[in-house]
């Protein structure tokens, strides 16, 4: 019988934190201005690096550039970090930009289309656990 209250017990406290887990995303409904300048950063970074790719630089056909190599790109913003995938002919690219401040993990991502998404991920917040060496 304490089993089951237990169990009841600890069923309705997680259904009772769902909603509030959601409300702990950044950049959401009540995102606070130093989130959304942050985000707004984040954002020019992803125009940034677009906006440097699609400068044609030699001959045709065109080849884009590692990250480290282009001209004009803002620093990543405090707390996002940057991942970058150039292809093995240098014929497409991808990147993402993950605010790890953020429980829900804001991400804007982009590739050679220049097209920029954003987006969290699915499921809402979660919590990484990290070991002692701190991966």
């Amino acid at each position: 019988m304490l089993h089951r209250i237990v169990v009841a017990l600890a069923l309705t406290a997680l259904v009772a934190a769902a909603p509030a887990a959601a409300q702990d995303c950044l950049h959401g409904r009540q995102e606070k201005p130093a989130d959304r300048d942050r985000r707004t950063q984040a954002l020019h970074l992803a125009r940034a690096i677009n906006a440097a790719e699609a400068i044609v630089i030699g001959p045709m056909p065109r080849m884009f550039r590692p990250l480290d190599r282009l001209l004009n790109v803002p620093p990543t913003p405090r707390g996002f970090t940057v991942h970058f995938y150039l292809d093995a002919d240098a014929a497409s690219y991808l990147f993402s930009i993950r605010d790890m401040l953020d429980p829900c993990r804001y991400t804007i991502f982009s590739d050679q289309d220049g097209r920029t998404y954003e987006g969290t991920a699915l499921g809402g917040p979660f919590i990484l656990k990290t070991g002692a060496d701190g991966r």
